[in-house]
This record gives C-alpha cells, structure tokens and sequence, in this order.
C-alpha cells in the first residue's frame, strides 16, 4: 500500500457513493444534529457552514430547524441529492460544489462543522489549508466542531482486518498503519451478491495534541473534546474525538 494523495477522488465515486447515504439512519442523523447545536452553542437564525458536506444529511436537517446553512462538496451526485432534499423540504441552503480546501467566503459563519473523519485526507499542507480556510470562513468568535478517528481512538481497538453490512452490501477492510507516514492505508472491497469493486482510502492519523497544536497556530482557542455524542469527555479510549474550538477575537 502507498499514499496516493487523491485516493478520495476515486473512492467517492465508487460503490461508497451508494451507499453512504444508507450509513447513518434518520434518528442518527437527529442525535448528531442536536449535538452539533449543543456543543457548538448555536440558536437559529445562525449562519453555519457544513464541509464537506456530502449528501447533505445534516445541512438539511439545521436548515429545518431554522439556521442559515450552507454546504461544500467537491461530488456532483452527492449535491445533487443534497438539492433534491432540500427542495423537498422547502429549504433555501446555499451549496458549492468544490474542493474543501477552498472555501469561498470569508467573515461569514457563526459557527462550521466538519463531521464523519474527512479531515486527514489530504497531507500535512492540505490539513493545514483547511483550516485555514475555515478559520477564514468564520466571524470572529465562531465556533468549530472537527469530528475525527485519532492515535487515542485507533489504537485501543485497532484490527488489521475488518468487516461490515451497509443494505445489501458487504464491506471487507485490510487495514495497514504506516508508522512513516502516519497514516491508515484501507482497501475496502465491496460486495454485492455476484460484484464487488475494491477501493484505498488513505487518512492521515493525528494525536490529540498535534490537531489542537494546529488549531492553535491557525487562530483557534478555548477547546472542548468530546468522546462520543452524548457529550462524554474525551479519553484514551474513546469511539471518536469531537473537539470543539473557537476563533480568536470574539
């Protein structure tokens, strides 16, 4: 296994394009978007930002609690539904399609969350951009909520190999760290009864410390970690880090 820096390019075109939007029910979705409101401190009319967004899970659900959403993803199809969705719904959200690392306003967000492990993608300078970008993004005072897999949440459980159902796929992971380079090397192969496509995900592993470290230098301050969403703190063990921070000057 190697790093290809746009695994992600071809991984979210594959059968994973399919069957994302099966991953996280409607009462999932519900939980994490009254967590999202709980941690981040936000009342509607807030002006929030959803990146990357995908199918628009979440954007549209904020949206219907009457926040001002907006939402970023560089898949056409996933936006597509995310449109479809909100059209359905009556919602008026504004959707750009492009690169995370390029977000177009700037001053705008009360508060942006980056939910479900997309940060690490990219190497050390593209994470940086990133954030960068969403401290661009945000007043001053704005709020922001990374959800993402690090050394304290992937070691304790670590496996090489793993397996799952999503509908009526099947998915094999061969999961390989690479201690030079820090990252988690993934071939997952999909099945569906007679088919299957293997595809390589490739995500950067940070520790605790080294995403706060990035923050920090980035404008970002006063941070809360949480270990799960019911708002446990964060610990050596824990399912996922959800860290909280906000942007200086507010």
């Amino acid at each position: 296994m190697g790093f290809d820096s746009e695994w992600w390019k071809k991984f979210f075109k594959g059968t994973w394009q399919q069957v994302q939007p099966l991953c996280r029910s409607p009462e999932q979705t519900q939980k994490e978007a009254d967590f999202i409101e709980s941690v981040l401190k936000i009342q509607p009319p807030a002006e929030i930002l959803d990146v990357p967004c995908g199918e628009g899970r979440l954007t549209v659900e904020l949206a219907s609690r009457g926040y001002r959403m907006s939402g970023i993803d560089i898949n056409e199809v996933f936006l597509e539904d995310a449109r479809e969705k909100a059209d359905k719904r009556g919602l008026d959200i504004a959707w750009h399609q492009g690169d995370m690392r390029k977000v177009p306003w700037e001053d705008k967000f009360d508060a942006a969350f980056c939910m479900w492990g997309s940060f690490g993608y990219f190497d050390g300078v593209g994470d940086l951009e990133f954030i960068k970008v969403v401290s661009c993004s945000l007043k001053n005072g704005g709020s922001f909520l990374l959800d993402i897999p690090v050394v304290e949440t992937l070691f304790p459980k670590y496996q090489s190999k793993g397996w799952s159902t999503i509908g009526d796929v099947i998915v094999l992971e061969d999961r390989c760290f690479d201690h030079t380079t820090g990252r988690l090397e993934v071939d997952w192969t999909f099945i569906r009864q007679k088919e299957q496509e293997t595809y390589h995900s490739s995500i950067r592993i940070y520790t605790y410390r080294e995403v706060v470290n990035q923050l920090n230098q980035n404008g970002f301050e006063h941070f809360e970690a949480f270990g799960s969403l019911k708002e446990e703190p964060f610990e050596f063990g824990s399912l996922r880090l959800f860290l909280v921070a906000r942007k200086s000057g507010g």
